[in-house]
C-alpha cells in the first residue's frame, strides 16, 4: 500500500474498519438506499457524492497549508470533504454536472495509475491516449437526468462494497482503485443502477400520463 493510502488509513478508513459491522450496516444501507432511488433524493446524493469527491481531490492541497499544519492529511481531507459536501447540497442543480465532471477525473486518474504497474503507459501512447480521451468524453456526456442516477448508482456501489469488506475483514485497500481492480466493478454496478432507476422514473412517468387522461376523460 502507498504512503498516501497508509495516512488516509490511519483516519476515517481506519475508524471504520476498526468498528466492524457497527459502522458496515448503516453504510450498506444508505449506500443501498443511493443505488436503488438516489435520482429521488438529489440533495442526499449529491451531497455523499461531494464528500466522497473532495474527500478524493482535496489531497493535492495540503501542502499549501504549511509546513507544521495543525491537522493531519486525513483530518484535512475529512473537513476539506465535509465543506464540499455541504456547499455541493445548498448549490444542487448547478453542482451536478461539476462533480460528474470530478468523478471522471479521478476515473481516469486511478486508470493511469493502474496502468503504470503493469507497465502500460495511457499518457505517453498516443493510440491508449485517445482512448482515454473518449472514454472520458462519453462519460461527460451523459443526459443531464441521468447524472444524479449515475454518481449515486457508483458511490452506492462502492458504498456496499466497502460496507461487505468490513463486515468480513477484507482489506479495503483493494477498492483504491490502484493497488487492486476491485474497485472497478463499481462501474458495473453504476450501469445497473442507472437502468433500476430509469425504469423507476419512466414507470411513474406513465403512471403520471395515465392520470392525466383518465381526468381528461372525465371532461
Amino acid at each position: 500500500m502507498s504512503n498516501e493510502a497508509s495516512e488516509i488509513g490511519t483516519g476515517v478508513l481506519d475508524q471504520v474498519v476498526a468498528g466492524g459491522l457497527l459502522y458496515a450496516v448503516p453504510i450498506f444501507i444508505i449506500s443501498l438506499l443511493l443505488f436503488i432511488e438516489g435520482s429521488k433524493r438529489i440533495p442526499m446524493t449529491v451531497g455523499i457524492v461531494g464528500f466522497v469527491v473532495g474527500f478524493g481531490l482535496v489531497g493535492e492541497f495540503y501542502g499549501l497549508v504549511g509546513e507544521n499544519p495543525p491537522v493531519s492529511e486525513a483530518q484535512f481531507r475529512f473537513i476539506a470533504a465535509a465543506v464540499v459536501g455541504v456547499m455541493s447540497v445548498s448549490v444542487a442543480q448547478a453542482s451536478m454536472r461539476f462533480l460528474a465532471a470530478a468523478l471522471v477525473f479521478l476515473i481516469i486518474t486511478n486508470l493511469i495509475k493502474t496502468g503504470t504497474q503493469f507497465d502500460v503507459d495511457f499518457e505517453g501512447d498516443a493510440f491508449l491516449s485517445g482512448v482515454l480521451t473518449l472514454i472520458a468524453f462519453f462519460l461527460s456526456m451523459s443526459f443531464r437526468r441521468l447524472v444524479p442516477a449515475l454518481m449515486a448508482g457508483l458511490v452506492g456501489t462502492l458504498g456496499m462494497m466497502l460496507a461487505v469488506y468490513v463486515a468480513v475483514g477484507w482489506p479495503v485497500e483493494r477498492l483504491d482503485g490502484v493497488s487492486a481492480p476491485d474497485a472497478y466493478l463499481a462501474l458495473v454496478g453504476m450501469a445497473v443502477s442507472a437502468f433500476i432507476q430509469w425504469r423507476a422514473i419512466k414507470e411513474k412517468e406513465n403512471e403520471e400520463a395515465g392520470h392525466h387522461k383518465e381526468f381528461n376523460y372525465d371532461f
